[in-house]
């Protein structure tokens, strides 16, 4: 036989751009339907439905997987952002950017928790926050940081603000760059220490 490769087997390198490719296919289509069909998402990740069965053979996999995927993707935006470095302004300046980024991912998972018994890994979720945590330590060591606002707040309101920000750019009201300074302006103004 001169073949010695099926036609099913791939390099790694396929392999990691074909999974990427229907993850980034999955979180588009599904934050506009969540119900959508496996054919619509392969379409969107321009493979057959076949291969996408093979990676994922039901929701239930391909959801879990956009779920780990939106964790490891929040843990390396917020190394990447390294929050320990310079003063806490600065620091809070490239976090908000960082977690925009992040925004179709993490607003994909957000909702899927909000509609749905979503089996998930928290302490991995947690884990990716560690960075932002510090930061909020540090700046309030600082006195940068209100005093009287605990480190779950400081989170929640930065995940809030940034989803609000994603949204209104979703509607075409503000462009990404308007969306970002507004969202850094709103925190500046709640969550800043005054009397410092």
């Amino acid at each position: 036989m001169a073949r010695s490769v099926s036609s099913t087997s791939q390099t790694p390198g396929t392999t990691s751009r074909t999974r990427r490719a229907i993850l980034d296919a999955a979180v588009t289509v599904m934050s506009q339907d969540r119900n959508a069909p496996f054919s619509e998402i392969a379409k969107a990740a321009e493979v057959g439905r076949s291969t996408l069965h093979r990676y994922y053979p039901d929701r239930a996999a391909l959801v879990g997987a956009l779920v780990k995927d939106a964790s490891r993707a929040t843990e390396i935006a917020f190394v990447e952002a390294e929050l320990d470095s310079g003063t806490p302004e600065e620091a809070l300046h490239r976090l908000v950017p960082a977690m925009f980024d992040l925004g179709p991912r993490v607003g994909f998972l957000f909702n899927e928790l909000e509609h749905s018994e979503l089996d998930w890994d928290e302490r991995a979720w947690e884990a990716s926050h560690i960075p932002v945590g510090m930061l909020f330590h540090r700046g309030r060591q600082e006195g940068y940081f209100d005093p009287e606002i605990d480190d779950d707040w400081f989170v929640r309101i930065l995940w809030y603000s940034m989803m609000a920000g994603l949204e209104a750019v979703g509607e075409q009201k503000l462009t990404k760059h308007q969306a970002i300074a507004r969202v850094v302006r709103l925190l500046e103004g709640g969550l800043l220490n005054r009397n410092g």
